[in-house]
């Protein structure tokens, strides 16, 4: 069964290619956004089962963003996307419970792999 995902992310190309990407392994991209705030609003308007959040943003970091979205909802699934490979920022995903981290510039199989990683925690 597929995923309903919410793609946060400041760059469209990105969006799209991990939209594409996603489609690819049968999940639904249900709403895209480009800002912290966008993401947080489009969460509440969605539901969706799934988050993939840059870490860069625009309006704020996506560590921050997670942490509103916890406030909203506690069992929110999220995926941290960065080109940041500091271990401060592995510590910190891990405390707000996020799902995984996707390095950039990755590609399918880098994807497929972490969604494959996660599955048993979705389908809690």
């Amino acid at each position: 069964m597929g995923y309903r995902i919410l793609v946060v992310d400041d760059s469209p190309v990105l969006r799209l290619m991990l939209q594409e990407m996603l489609e690819s392994f049968g999940h639904e991209v249900v709403a895209q956004a480009d800002t912290g705030a966008a993401g947080i609003q489009s969460y509440r308007e969605t539901k969706p089962d799934l988050v993939t959040l840059d870490i860069s943003l625009p309006d704020q970091d996506g560590l921050s963003v997670l942490k509103e979205l916890r406030k909203l909802d506690p069992q929110v699934r999220a995926i941290i996307i960065t080109g940041n490979d500091q271990r401060k920022l592995q510590e910190q995903a891990a405390a707000l419970k996020a799902l995984g981290i996707l390095r950039k510039p990755f590609d399918v199989e880098q994807l497929g792999a972490l969604l494959e990683k996660i599955a048993p925690s979705m389908n809690k």
